[in-house]
């Protein structure tokens, strides 16, 4: 997929989905902390500036896709469920980020 491809699809999703329980909830909460450092990537879409926040990004989503794996790995089939879709979110993500860092500083 194509950085546009994952910028419109990341923005069309925007928010995570919903958690079903204390954990997934967390994640969440989580994806949305990452969505804050992902706006970057907005920045440069919108205004062509490329300004990567200071925070280790993929460590942070790395993290969030672990303890999703883990809610995959050992939950209730309604929290593998929400935990599959937070990981595939989360993933995303990742991609997203790792695009915007690779465009961005072929335009510096």
């Amino acid at each position: 997929m194509e950085f546009m491809d994952s910028y419109s699809l990341w923005k069309q999703l925007m928010l995570p989905p919903n958690g079903v329980d204390e954990e997934t909830r967390d994640l969440c909460t989580d994806l949305l902390v990452s969505d804050e450092y992902l706006l970057s990537v907005a920045n440069l879409v919108e205004y062509g500036t490329f300004d990567p926040p200071k925070v280790d990004v993929f460590s942070y989503l790395d993290k969030i896709m672990f303890r999703a794996e883990r809610m995959i790995a050992d939950g209730s089939p309604e929290v593998r469920e929400s935990a599959c879709n937070l990981h595939a979110y989360a993933a995303l993500s990742r991609q997203l980020y790792q695009q915007y860092l690779d465009v961005g500083s072929q335009k510096q």
